[in-house]
C-alpha cells in the first residue's frame, strides 16, 4: 500500500493463518488455550472461556435448528450482562451476522430495524421482546423452555461453514433519508482490528478491557473482540454503573481494568489518579483536548486519540499522544495496519501536504456497503486505484489535512453530518421526525456550542400563525421515534430559515441565534 503520499500508506502487516479465520474461530483457539481464564465478568459473576464457548456452541446449534445459517441476520436485544457474550458468539458460530439493538430504543425504531434487515430471529430476554413485531421469533434466554432446549445441545464447537468474507454484524447508524441505514461488516475486517490491537497494545493476561460502549454502537466491537480474539478478559458493567462517574471509577479500579475506549465527555468526569491499573486509555468519538490527554498521562500509561467511522470497522486511525500537549488538539493520526488513508479534492485527486481535503479510507477494514442501499453504497464506496483489484475506498465525508509528519488533522465535515455523544448523526433523520409535528412546517437541527458536550438544538418554523411547540412538547413528540441521544435538548422558533447565497440553509446564522457573539 505504498503510494504517492510519501509512503504513509505503507501499512501492510501479515497476520499469518489468523487472517483467514472468522471471529469466533479465533475465539475458539483461546478457549482451548485458556479455558479457565475469565472471558467476561459482570457484577461479581463471570464466564470462563470454556464456559462461554460451551454456551455459545449450544445457542449456535439451537439457532441452526431454527434455520439460521450463513448470511442470516439475527437480532440481539439484550441489556449488558453475561447473556450478551453468549448471544454474540452464538450467532457468529451459527454462521450468521448479529444485529445489535438497544433495549431503550422506541418500538417504532426496533420494528424498522428488524424489517429493514429482514431479521426473523431475535435473541432477547426480559420484557424487551414485547416491543418486537409479532412475526419475529424471539429466542428468550430467560425462558425455561428455551433454556432446556439449549442445555440439550452438545457443547463442542459446531463447525458450521463460515468464510472470513461472510457477514459478522449489521450495525445501523443515522441516515440522510430520515431512516437509519445498516452497514454490513465482514469477519475479516474485525479479525484485522483485533490482531492490530493484540500487537499494538501487547494484549495478554492479566489485561482486562472495559466494555463501556452501548452494544448497538460500533465501539463495542472493539470492546468485545479486542478481548475475546486475544484471550483476555472483558469487564462489563450495568447501564447505571457506566453512567455514574463514581461507580464507573470504582468498577475500573476494582476490576483492575487495563484498557478502555471512552469518549472525551466521560473521560473528563474520571480521576485518572484513581485508576492505577489502567495502562491504555483510548479517548475518541469526539474532539480530544490536549489538556485532557495530559490529565491521563502517566509513566505506565499510554493515551491515544482514536478515529473511525462504522463503515471502516471502528478504528481507522489513531494517534499516540505525547505528554505536555497543553492547549493543542491532537491529530487523528495515521491509519492502522492494513488500512490506508487518502486526502483528496472534490474531483478525487490527491491534495498536497497541508491542504484540506476529504478523507477516503481503504484497506481490509472497509465494509461491504449499506444493506439494501445499492445506490448509496456505490456513491460512498468507490474503486480504490491504489489497492488490489476489487479494492474500494470509503468516502468518510470528513475534511482533514495531512501534516508533514504524515499525521492527519480533523478539520470539519464536508456535509451536515453531526457527531453527538460519539454517534454520527444525520440531522435529516431528526428533521424528518420533527416535521411530522402538526405545528411544525420546517425544521433544521444542528449542534451549538464548542467543547466536548455541545447542545443539540432544533430550529423550528411553525405552521401559519400558530405558536411554536415548547421544547418538552417537541421531545415528547420525538421520543417514540428516535433514540435519546438524537432528541434535541433545546428548540428555537424562527420566522424563516436564513439562506446562503447559493440557496442552502445558513447554519452559521442559526447557530449565532443561540451562541455568544
Amino acid at each position: 500500500m505504498y503510494d504517492h503520499e510519501g509512503g504513509w500508506n505503507d501499512t501492510v502487516r501479515e497476520y499469518g493463518e489468523v487472517a483467514d479465520l472468522c471471529v469466533h474461530q479465533v475465539f475458539e483457539r483461546w478457549a482451548k488455550e485458556r479455558p479457565t481464564l475469565a472471558a467476561s465478568r459482570f457484577e461479581g459473576r463471570q464466564l470462563s472461556y470454556a464456559e462461554l464457548n460451551a454456551r455459545a456452541n449450544q445457542l449456535a446449534r439451537h439457532l441452526n435448528r431454527l434455520g439460521v445459517g450463513r448470511e442470516s441476520v439475527v437480532g440481539v436485544l439484550l441489556d449488558r450482562g453475561l447473556d450478551l457474550p453468549v448471544a454474540l458468539l452464538g450467532i457468529l458460530k451459527a454462521g450468521a451476522g448479529y444485529l445489535p439493538m438497544d433495549v431503550l430504543h422506541p418500538r417504532s425504531r426496533l420494528e424498522y430495524l428488524v424489517r429493514d434487515a429482514a431479521c426473523e430471529v431475535v435473541v432477547t430476554a426480559g420484557d424487551a421482546y414485547d416491543r418486537l413485531p409479532d412475526d419475529v421469533l424471539p429466542v428468550r434466554l430467560d425462558d425455561a423452555s428455551v433454556a432446556a432446549a439449549l442445555v440439550a445441545q452438545p457443547e463442542d464447537d459446531p463447525g458450521f461453514p463460515v468464510h472470513p468474507d461472510n457477514l459478522a454484524y449489521l450495525l445501523y447508524t443515522s441516515g440522510t433519508t430520515g431512516l437509519p441505514k445498516g452497514t454490513l461488516v465482514q469477519h475479516r475486517s474485525v479479525v484485522n482490528l483485533a490482531e492490530y490491537c493484540r500487537r499494538e497494545y501487547r494484549l495478554e493476561p492479566p489485561d482486562r478491557i472495559l466494555q463501556f460502549a452501548n452494544p448497538s454502537f460500533d465501539v463495542s466491537v472493539f470492546d468485545f473482540f479486542a478481548a475475546w480474539c486475544n484471550g483476555v478478559t472483558l469487564v462489563q458493567g450495568s447501564r447505571l454503573t457506566l453512567l455514574d462517574p463514581r461507580a464507573l471509577t470504582a468498577l475500573i479500579r476494582d476490576e483492575k481494568v487495563t484498557v478502555m475506549d471512552i469518549p472525551p465527555a466521560v473521560a473528563r468526569l474520571l480521576d485518572p489518579a484513581g485508576l492505577p491499573d489502567l495502562r491504555a486509555a483510548h479517548i475518541g468519538g469526539e474532539a480530544l483536548a490536549g489538556e485532557l490527554a495530559d490529565r491521563f498521562q502517566a509513566p505506565h500509561r499510554k493515551v491515544r486519540n482514536t478515529y473511525g467511522p462504522t463503515e471502516v470497522t471502528v478504528t481507522s486511525t489513531e494517534y499516540l499522544c505525547p505528554p505536555g500537549m497543553g492547549d493543542a488538539l491532537p491529530p487523528i493520526g495515521r491509519p492502522i495496519e492494513n488500512l490506508t488513508a487518502h486526502v483528496v479534492d472534490e474531483r478525487g485527486n490527491p491534495v498536497l501536504v497541508g491542504e484540506p481535503g476529504e478523507l477516503l479510507m481503504g484497506g481490509v477494514g472497509v465494509a461491504r456497503g449499506y444493506h439494501g442501499r445499492p445506490g448509496l453504497t456505490a456513491e460512498r464506496f468507490v474503486p480504490d486505484p491504489y489497492g488490489p483489484p476489487g479494492a474500494r475506498l470509503y468516502h468518510t465525508g470528513d475534511l482533514v489535512r495531512r501534516r508533514p509528519d504524515g499525521h492527519l488533522e480533523f478539520l470539519d465535515r464536508v456535509d451536515t453530518q453531526l457527531k453527538v455523544n460519539g454517534h454520527r448523526v444525520e440531522p435529516g433523520e431528526i428533521e424528518a421526525v420533527l416535521r411530522r409535528h402538526p405545528a411544525v412546517r420546517e425544521a433544521v437541527v444542528d449542534l451549538v456550542g464548542s467543547g466536548e458536550d455541545p447542545t443539540l438544538v432544533a430550529f423550528l418554523v411553525v405552521e401559519g400563525d400558530g405558536d411554536s411547540p415548547t421544547t418538552e412538547e417537541v421531545r415528547v413528540h420525538a421520543r417514540p421515534h428516535l433514540p435519546t441521544y438524537m432528541i434535541p435538548a433545546r428548540t428555537v422558533a424562527v420566522e424563516e430559515l436564513p439562506l446562503t447565497a447559493n440557496g442552502k440553509v445558513d447554519r452559521r446564522k442559526l447557530r449565532d441565534l443561540v451562541s455568544p457573539a
